[in-house]
């Protein structure tokens, strides 16, 4: 009897060890999450940077009123966007912005701005409702 009290016991305490052990395994240390959440925050923020850039630009301007929309609408509408959304555009922008004379005249490169305008407008109305 004893040593059946013993047997439990001691079961008992190793799956207690062990699922300590295994929980440990999965919790993030508070500095590592505090790295991450710092870093996710700089990277929201320099996307934000870069798509209100390009908002703030001419042609960004004249392609949002050639489809309708108000550029400066747009620009504070970027702040209500998912962070893989704002990721999204400011790849977009990057694209276009990062080689603008490979081989694209005017009309091409004012067409592609018209087209990322409208993206930005579909993502803003969707992130507002």
């Amino acid at each position: 009897m004893i040593r059946k009290t013993l047997a439990v016991m001691a079961f008992g305490a190793a799956s207690l060890l062990s699922q300590t052990a295994l929980a440990q395994d999965h919790v993030v240390g508070s500095a590592e999450l505090s790295a991450r959440l710092t870093a996710a925050e700089a990277a929201r923020q320099a996307d934000r940077a870069t798509v209100d850039r390009f908002l703030a630009s001419p042609e960004a301007r004249a392609a949002a009123a050639a489809v309708g929309a108000d550029a400066t609408r747009l620009r504070s509408g970027v702040a209500t966007l998912a962070d893989a959304e704002l990721a999204e555009l400011a790849l977009r922008v990057d694209a276009l912005q990062g080689d603008p004379v490979a081989g694209l005249d005017d009309d091409i490169k004012t067409l592609l701005i018209i087209f990322l305008i409208v993206a930005i407008v579909i993502l803003v109305l969707q992130a507002v409702d």
